[in-house]
């Protein structure tokens, strides 16, 4: 597999993880008494951000929130740099 296809394959998996989240803060909303619920979405949100993790320590930051603000100070974050993620 090439890096391309190993990024867009773990960019998926950083979407796919973060449906997951979406849907069970939905259902939750709805079921707050749903204590199975509750724990899924609590997994839920660790996968994801282990996921996300694992996708920037690759390549990179996917938004502005996973620059540590020090290094975003000292050398600042282009976001007009090309290519960004989708067009990887």
């Amino acid at each position: 597999m090439n890096s391309h296809e190993e990024e867009w394959n773990m960019l998926k998996k950083v979407q796919q993880a973060d449906f997951v989240v979406v849907e069970l803060t939905l259902y939750t909303d709805t079921h707050p008494n749903d204590m199975e619920a509750i724990q899924q979405w609590r997994e839920a949100i660790k996968e994801a951000a282990k996921v996300r993790r694992k996708y920037e320590a690759r390549f990179g930051p996917l938004s502005l929130l996973s620059v540590p603000s020090a290094q975003a100070i000292e050398v600042g974050w282009h976001w007009n740099s090309t290519p960004w993620p989708w067009q990887r």
